[in-house]
């Protein structure tokens, strides 16, 4: 897959590869977003609401939206699991944004930081299912008729291997399909490359909302199916 050409590209001259460089600055912004989020909560002492529209006010909004999702979705033991949910969207909308900047990109664009995040969220719900379930979270796998345990133990481990494709596969293509239309854009004549992209990137700020929204939502529901209580 090829990538249009960023500021990464001088560091992998220095034998710096670009997605290790894009997710140490990814990185780095998301803990500074953090600190930031953190002493507006710590002046405020948590219960009072800015009185602007402000950063903080934005991921408020969002993380509530998430934490309802996940009572819904995982019930009781939603709280278990909000730390990592919430980190996964958050990481993977700064991504996002990254990619909207001329001459940058985020690790959404590479198709194997997409595949790590893919992987943790695979790991991570079938590891839920074995602690709530212990071994008999295997017999999900076996389907609930002993004599199609045969036929249903492939298509099972298909259907969940199809899972942590389709995480990987959407949130790449999604991303790189958005970061390459806009370079195209901005390579235009002066007046295409000034009107246009504005339109492109307004676009775009949707998708990078939508894919970070997506992936922690599908996580969530792959968690909840694999802690609900199978009859």
């Amino acid at each position: 897959m090829v990538h249009v050409p960023t500021i990464f590209d001088w560091l992998a001259t220095m034998h710096i590869p670009a997605p290790v460089a894009t997710v140490a600055l990814t990185l780095i912004l998301v803990l500074l977003a953090s600190w930031a989020i953190r002493g507006s909560v710590a002046r405020d002492e948590g219960v009072v609401p800015s009185e602007k529209f402000t950063f903080r006010n934005v991921m408020e909004i969002l993380c509530e939206g998430m934490v309802d999702q996940m009572r819904q979705t995982i019930g009781p033991d939603w709280p278990r699991f909000a730390p990592l949910v919430l980190t996964l969207g958050f990481f993977i909308l700064v991504s996002n944004l990254m990619g909207l900047v001329p001459g940058l990109t985020g690790p959404t664009g590479f198709i194997d930081t997409n595949l790590a995040w893919a992987g943790l969220s695979f790991v991570t719900y079938n590891v839920a299912g074995l602690q709530k379930h212990g071994v008999a979270y295997l017999k999900h796998f076996l389907g609930p008729i002993p004599w199609l345990a045969p036929l249903m133990l492939p298509i099972e481990l298909v259907s969940h291997a199809a899972r942590l494709l389709s995480l990987t596969v959407r949130l790449t293509a999604n991303m790189f399909a958005d970061h390459t239309l806009v370079a195209i854009f901005l390579s235009f004549p002066a007046v295409i490359a000034v009107a246009v992209p504005w339109l492109v990137m307004g676009l775009g700020l949707f998708v990078a909302f939508l894919q970070a929204f997506i992936f922690a939502y599908l996580t969530v529901v792959y968690i909840g199916l694999a802690v609900e209580d199978h009859h």
